[in-house]
């Protein structure tokens, strides 16, 4: 049985994986690097507000927000086509837990696109 940071981090691993040489890994790694300081800073619904209105014009941003449904729906049984609208149904104190384990779960995606993704600025 695998344990739940073993079952995080390789989440996290398929997430950055699925995204290697579709052209946008610069532009994901570098959205991976801000998302722990944004969910912090400005919270868990304006983060994904913010990427839901980034996501049609920004490859990087719709596949970070996919991978975040994907935790959701895989790690946490919480199946939601709108995670705005998930996080918006539920109470405070499961708000405030899934958005620590939304943290968690970004810091993981964070430290791996760093070790598997190229920076364009170090090619």
């Amino acid at each position: 049985m695998k344990s739940r940071v073993q079952k995080v981090a390789l989440l996290a691993y398929d997430c950055v994986q699925e995204v290697k040489g579709k052209g946008f890994e610069d532009k994901y790694l570098r959205h991976a690097r801000k998302l722990p300081s944004m969910i912090l800073h400005n919270g868990i619904m304006t983060t994904l507000a913010f990427m839901k209105a980034k996501a049609s014009s920004d490859e990087g941003w719709e596949a970070i927000l996919s991978h975040l449904g994907r935790y959701m729906k895989e790690i946490e049984n919480k199946e939601s086509d709108n995670l705005l609208k998930l996080f918006g149904e539920m109470e405070l104190s499961e708000y405030r837990l899934y958005t620590q384990k939304l943290l968690y779960f970004a810091q993981w995606l964070k430290r791996i696109a760093e070790g598997e993704l190229k920076d364009e600025r170090s090619s």
